[in-house]
């Protein structure tokens, strides 16, 4: 029979209670699942097309007038986001010509748009119409962006992307009646014309379209690969906010 010293037996008890509390602990231990993936690894592509919308303003309602002494003058100014093109457009008619054969006291319009410092004239004898065209911005090709979710994706082209434009133009019109002086009574009737002025822009603005889901360290189709967080900014323009148009 062998006769354990006390210090031995101590050693013993102690060697038992720390296995015990291992099984313990191994009992409830439960491993992570391997099919549950943090939301954070999860990226959605999307496909970004391009689409285009126009908007048209004629000022009070087309009723302007001007006349030789009595000239329109008017600045207007668009506030918008991400716009293609500006076209302003002048419409006239003589309302008062006279003469069987012949045409005879045929107004003349004379019109100066100016923008960015530069000035273009139109000069219209009885009766007309002329476009102004300024192009603006160009348009991105179609192309995809990576985020966690159609919201984030919509944010990144907003915040890094969108260009906004604040566009003044002057305008300046006047009509110089054709009637002779000999012709008393017409030269002093006839003091100038109505015309028509309609502002048209165009601006664009994204759409999305969700491809499939990807997660990190997952290469697209382009190539880019992504981080633990998901981050990749493309280079690509924004969404449309706040159309305006301001006269002063």
């Amino acid at each position: 029979m062998i006769y354990l010293k006390k210090n031995d037996k101590l050693i013993i008890i102690i060697a038992i209670v720390v296995i015990i509390i291992a099984a313990i602990g191994l009992a409830a231990y439960n491993p992570p699942d391997d099919n549950i993936t943090n939301d954070n690894d999860e990226m959605n592509l999307y496909d970004v097309s391009w689409e285009t919308q126009t908007k048209t303003v004629t000022l009070d309602g087309g009723e302007l007038y001007a006349g030789k002494n009595s000239k329109y003058s008017e600045e207007f100014t668009i506030g918008d986001e991400n716009i293609l093109k500006v076209t302003i457009e002048i419409s006239w008619e003589d309302d008062s010509t006279y003469g069987i054969l012949t045409t005879k006291g045929k107004d003349t319009l004379t019109a100066d748009i100016m923008f960015n410092g530069a000035t273009e004239t139109w000069k219209s004898v009885r009766n007309g119409s002329k476009e102004f065209t300024y192009k603006i911005n160009n348009m991105p090709a179609n192309t995809t962006i990576e985020a966690e979710s159609e919201t984030i994706a919509i944010t990144k082209l907003n915040e890094e992307y969108s260009i906004e434009n604040s566009l003044t133009f002057n305008i300046d019109v006047k009509v110089q009646p054709g009637e002779k002086i000999f012709r008393l009574l017409k030269f002093l009737k006839d003091k100038g014309n109505d015309f028509m002025l309609d502002i048209t822009y165009e601006y664009y603005y994204p759409t999305l379209s969700e491809d499939y889901m990807m997660e990190s360290g997952e290469e697209n189709d382009n190539g880019f690969d992504f981080n633990e967080t998901g981050d990749y900014n493309p280079a690509y323009l924004g969404m449309l906010v706040n159309a305006g148009l301001t006269r002063w």
